[in-house]
């Protein structure tokens, strides 16, 4: 009788979340209504323009007003296209696109020969009994990434990883979303030597990239053990309940999708074959070039010039430049066209050491880009954002406003203010570099007259980028980690509006402590 009455409940949780769903809205409606919302805005938002330095940075009390260029019907609908090619405004997203639907092609290789599940399988075993330890290493090395290099546009590679070892041992796609962002963002939010964010608005603020590098070392502990708790803390609550998940009407589905017939780590062979050490050993070759080619080396230390050396040699020697080619790029400065070109070559050996004929190559290739191909139309959406707000003018107008209002605000609200009102710059105009182009000349000498650090502001521009990619429907991590974990963007808001404020809070009290202290 008891087990008919838990029946009963967990039918009537999944017939209520189902009824949920049906109330949520589809992912690409959201952007796409952020784009009609935007446009809408250039209608009665007035347009102006700073005038700009020779690095084309933004210049405080230059701002003039000028002419409105409302956004129309046809610039909503091409919004996403120039979105995804780029033109003289925004920086084209089909390298970015390209690359998703390329390591949906790597990733799909790795599955037909079976070398994920098995990775899985062993992992899941080994950690089964200290879940706690494998997050907390886990969120450490995103954490890494994104204060060394800003990485967070790739986070949807590491859900797709990291799915089948959660689900097998018991939690839901949420978890492992929050891993992945919360442990990208805590990285992000600390900066410590990432160039992308910390070392652009160093360098627009005038002052050294190495100034505020022990608080910001100090930040990135505090913060990422925070954001562990935060996610732990969420893990156990599904554990011990599974119908609390959002996602529990669809678990079943969900492990079906990203386990297989591989449901039960318990039921996974873990006897490995030559041609799967084989396999492994490519998969995590490819995964160490990819973090020696993104980090930033001569940031760092401009004296490391080895990798430079080494790829101009490649380049200026006769027989190797024609052999190999003239534009070899050397690690420390690869972006997605060279990424994209990994994972076409690793997956291309990986079904050559598997044994696949050609044409078994080629159709594995194209079912993995097809599998991930609704996440890469994600990221061309988010830049028509961007692309509606720099062509209706109405980015430096909102700026000037801020600019304005600032002015006579003493220290502690000014900190509270600024961090607001960052907030949402960073949620409408998500990249770093654009962000810190439009902002930092202008909000650092407004933040020096009320009494705060040059480092303390550039430190607020970081927290406020870290909370925006969380939660802001134009951030890439967001929309492609959850197109691709099959959960929609109003569950997603419903699962982490609490733990994101006690991201939130802990980021304002890090800035407190960096002024007052």
């Amino acid at each position: 009788m008891v087990n008919n009455n838990n029946d009963l409940k967990d039918q009537s949780v999944i017939n209520e979340n189902k009824k949920n769903k049906k109330k949520s809205i589809n992912s690409f409606v959201v952007m796409f209504s952020v784009l009609v919302i935007v446009a809408v805005l250039t209608w009665f938002i007035p347009g102006g323009q700073y005038q700009l330095d020779e690095s084309g940075n933004a210049i405080a009390g230059t701002y003039m007003s000028g002419n409105s260029n409302p956004q129309g019907i046809w610039d909503i609908v091409t919004a996403p296209i120039i979105g995804m090619i780029g033109n003289e405004t925004v920086s084209g997203a089909i390298a970015i696109s390209l690359y998703v639907m390329l390591f949906g092609s790597f990733l799909n290789m790795m599955e037909k020969a079976g070398v994920i599940r098995v990775a899985l399988g062993s992992i899941s075993k080994k950690f089964k009994s200290s879940i706690n330890l494998l997050v907390l290493i886990l969120m450490f090395v995103l954490s890494f990434l994104g204060t060394s290099q800003g990485a967070y546009e790739e986070g949807y590679v590491y859900v797709s990883l990291f799915l089948p070892i959660f689900l097998a041992l018991g939690y839901d796609t949420v978890f492992v979303l929050m891993i992945v962002i919360f442990g990208t963002m805590a990285g992000n939010a600390a900066g410590i030597i990432n160039p992308f964010a910390t070392g652009i608005a160093h360098e627009i603020a005038g002052i050294p990239f190495g100034e505020g590098i022990l608080p910001r070392s100090i930040i990135f502990v505090v913060i990422t053990l925070v954001s562990f708790i935060i996610v732990t803390m969420y893990g156990r609550k599904i554990q011990k309940d599974p119908s609390k998940s959002v996602q529990y009407y669809r678990m079943d589905e969900d492990k079906k999708i990203f386990l297989g017939q591989a449901s039960d780590s318990d039921e996974v062979a873990i006897s490995v074959t030559g041609r799967e050490k084989a396999l492994i050993a490519v998969f995590i070759i490819t995964f160490v070039i990819m973090f020696m080619a993104l980090f930033p080396w001569t940031s760092i230390n401009e004296n490391f010039t080895l990798f430079s050396k080494f790829a101009d040699w490649i380049n200026s020697t006769p027989i190797l430049s024609t052999v190999i080619g003239r534009d070899v790029v050397p690690f420390g400065e690869w972006y997605f066209v060279e990424l994209s070109a990994l994972m076409l070559v690793s997956t291309l050996i990986s079904g050559f050491i598997a044994g696949y004929t050609v044409d078994e190559n080629i159709n594995i290739i194209v079912d993995g880009a097809k599998s991930l191909l609704s996440t890469a139309f994600m990221v061309p959406l988010a830049r028509g954002v961007q692309l509606l707000m720099m062509e209706g003018n109405i980015t430096a107008t909102l700026l000037h406003a801020t600019e304005i209002s600032l002015g006579a605000l003493p220290t502690s609200m000014f900190i509270l203010v600024v961090f607001i009102i960052y907030t949402i710059f960073a949620s409408i105009l998500p990249s770093s570099t654009g962000l810190a182009g439009m902002t930092i000349s202008i909000m650092v000498p407004l933040g020096q007259f009320a009494g705060v650090p040059a480092p303390v502001m550039v430190m607020i521009y970081n927290f406020a980028l870290a909370i925006a990619k969380i939660y802001s429907p134009t951030s890439v991590i967001v929309m492609t980690c959850i197109e691709y974990a099959k959960i929609d963007y109003g569950s997603w808001i419903k699962a982490v509006w609490k733990p994101l404020l006690l991201f939130v809070i802990t980021c304002l009290i890090m800035t407190y402590l960096l002024v007052y202290l």
